[in-house]
């Protein structure tokens, strides 16, 4: 383990995602913004979601929060002072639900609602349908790719045109939707750019070196061992059967490597069969969730994210930057703008992750001064582009 030692593109106005109490009128009800989520399950967005709550209610703003069913998980998080309405959704799409978002919305009329992603949007745009006091509707958008199903990409085009506000993670992100894909020479006048932001003085390795030794400790990796380690739910679509047999090329090249992921799914067994199959499962560690990641990630030398789909900007990739960890990152979403290739890491074009990562990550592992350079890089990069306080600023 190494020892530790968010740009928006300019706009014709001031980008402001939350109305101020000030500029509302006497009688309005405190609320200045409603966030809209699918849960408070742990994730990257929803970590992101709950710690940018927390920040606006400390700097004076009334801040409400919707959940359209369980799990709740990062309640506990949340400042007591910040409430959460758990709307109890049924089925796969609930006319109740929507119902009870709209009184929701009539009762305290908040200044802004905010549809964290796009199911959500779905939901904040039936609710705000021909309301006589209608908030000002802003949908932060986390869906990079549809895997085929272009007729749900439509749907939801046609959704987010209903907004006053749609916020892209990344520049690639916002062509997929409003550019070339889409058909459109132009982005529509409604769609904008926000990095994803991090805590560098929360997510700091100093803060975690003694638990990181730890953490090893207990899985058995040795200091001079190679720890890889990725972060995530346990789904199809983050491809984690690629670092298991990455690890099994490392391991028949004699590199004494281990791999840790963080995160539960469905697919937790069969990544433990497939470990067992491939003859590695002693160097395997799938550790369920972590409300705070921070030692998972300082205990790792490299930070994997070999998704093949949904990443737009990677809160867990940017976290462990700030740590200190280099990353190689699938070619999807916004990678390429989070890190310069060769300098932060490594960006693979997903279809090449399997056939690159073996000799790619060897290479780091035979010269940790090049892999402590890429961490240090990138914990700055982090730093310096990528922090929560810019990105709340447009808040």
């Amino acid at each position: 383990m190494t020892n530790p030692t968010c740009l928006a593109p300019p706009m014709k106005e001031p980008l402001t995602l939350v109305t101020p109490r000030e500029t509302r009128a006497v009688d309005t009800p405190p609320c200045d913004v409603l966030f809209v989520l699918s849960s408070l399950a742990v994730g990257g967005s929803e970590r992101k979601i709950a710690r940018m709550a927390n920040r606006l209610k400390d700097e004076g703003l009334a801040v409400n929060l919707a959940c359209l069913n369980a799990p709740y998980t990062l309640e506990p998080t949340l400042r007591r002072d910040v409430p959460l309405a758990k709307l109890e959704r049924r089925g796969k799409f609930s006319f109740a639900t929507v119902l009870r978002l709209r009184q929701m919305i009539v009762r305290d009329r908040p200044a802004t609602v905010v549809a964290v992603n796009l199911y959500q949007a779905l939901y904040v745009a039936c609710a705000t349908l021909l309301l006589p006091q209608r908030p000002r509707t802003v949908a932060l958008v986390n869906t990079s790719t549809f895997r085929g199903r272009h007729f749900r990409k439509r749907l939801y085009q046609s959704v987010l045109t209903r907004f006053d506000l749609v916020v892209h993670g990344s520049q690639a992100q916002s062509r997929f939707w409003d550019g070339a894909h889409a058909g459109s020479s132009r982005a529509p006048e409604n769609s904008t750019v926000v990095y994803n932001g991090v805590d560098s003085a929360h997510f700091d390795p100093v803060v975690a070196f003694e638990a990181a030794k730890r953490l090893r400790a207990s899985l058995g990796v040795k200091p001079e061992a190679l720890l890889i380690g990725s972060v995530g739910r346990l789904a199809p679509e983050k491809n984690h059967e690629v670092l298991l047999t990455t690890l099994r090329g490392l391991r028949v090249a004699r590199v004494d490597a281990y791999l840790v992921i963080a995160g539960s799914g469905p697919l937790r067994e069969q990544l433990r069969r497939r470990a067992v199959e491939l003859e590695i499962a002693d160097r395997v560690n799938l550790i369920g969730e972590f409300e705070d990641v921070r030692p998972v990630l300082a205990a790792m030398d490299i930070f994997v994210l070999p998704s093949i789909a949904v990443e737009s900007f990677s809160n867990a990739a940017l976290e462990a930057m700030s740590m200190g960890r280099p990353v190689i990152l699938s070619d999807i979403g916004g990678a390429r703008e989070m890190i310069d290739d060769g300098v932060e890491g490594y960006v693979v074009s997903a279809t090449e992750l399997s056939a690159r990562l073996p000799a790619m990550i060897a290479a780091l592992y035979a010269d940790s001064r090049k892999r402590q350079g890429m961490g240090a890089a990138a914990r700055a990069r982090a730093v310096s582009r990528f922090s929560v306080a810019g990105m709340a600023a447009v808040s």
